[in-house]
């Protein structure tokens, strides 16, 4: 198993939920064997740490100060390339290429479209590997953007990046010296920048899918446990890990 399998599969278990369960299951075992003090105080921190996550005000102050880190896209910036990292897809011929891209492709790729109509002369590169599907997230990110009405000399692709620090490296030579717009979710525009910056590259940050949107109206659900405050802290908390393992990477 190499080091990228390793680490997902670390951070898998190092999410909320699983820990929250890990706690819960751990208080399960403490009251069969009678063991009450234990079992109160595991069963205490799994419950106090699922009521933190699954309401909204801890998640969207964390996630907002993340997000808003770098502002939008100066439509008046030229470039010469607008970079879209990679994010998930699948590959079902029986549904449209919208349905096959999640969310966070299609949002970035649509973002890349959006610059590219004041960059007349740019180029899109779109990134991201393989994983279990039969074509990349490169491959199929491209395919969405030509649909969309981009000529294909336009697009090119760069298939063989499993991560963030992988893309950085693996686009260096291309972007070397060259205006290029960064277009990846808000959420992890800080990480992405930092990696390509130590590729010795300037990206110009171009964020999108933002979760936390400042006119939303909460209404009286804000206060009210939901899956999607539980679904903005695991986005944020992701990110942290994320930041916080590539600085230690960096001290070695």
């Amino acid at each position: 198993m190499d080091l990228f399998l390793i680490k997902k599969f670390i951070g898998v278990f190092l999410m909320p939920l699983p820990m929250i369960l890990i706690c819960l299951f751990i208080a399960m075992v403490c009251l069969w064997r009678k063991k009450y003090g234990r079992a109160k105080l595991f069963l205490s921190v799994g419950v106090m740490a699922f009521i933190l996550v699954s309401f909204a005000p801890i998640p969207n102050t964390l996630l907002h100060s993340l997000e808003r880190q770098y502002p939008q896209y100066d439509l008046s910036e030229k470039v010469n390339y607008i970079v879209v990292l990679g994010c998930a897809h699948v590959n079902d011929r029986a549904v449209p290429i919208t349905s096959q891209l999640s969310p966070c492709s299609l949002i970035r790729a649509t973002e890349a479209i959006r610059i590219l109509q004041h960059n007349p002369s740019a180029k899109i590169l779109t990134s991201g590997n393989v994983g279990k599907q039969t074509f990349s997230n490169a491959y199929m990110t491209a395919q969405f953007i030509i649909a969309m009405g981009v000529p294909a000399n336009r697009v090119i692709e760069v298939p063989l990046s499993k991560d963030t620090e992988e893309e950085a490296a693996n686009l260096q030579a291309t972007l070397q010296n060259k205006q290029f717009a960064l277009v990846t979710s808000a959420t992890h525009m800080k990480r992405a920048v930092y990696l390509f910056q130590q590729q010795g590259l300037t990206p110009i940050p171009a964020p999108t899918e933002h979760l936390v949107r400042d006119s939303e109206d909460g209404g009286t659900g804000y206060l009210l446990p939901a899956s999607k405050s539980i679904y903005k802290f695991e986005r944020w908390w992701y990110e942290w890990m994320g930041n916080t393992w590539v600085k230690i990477k960096s001290w070695f």
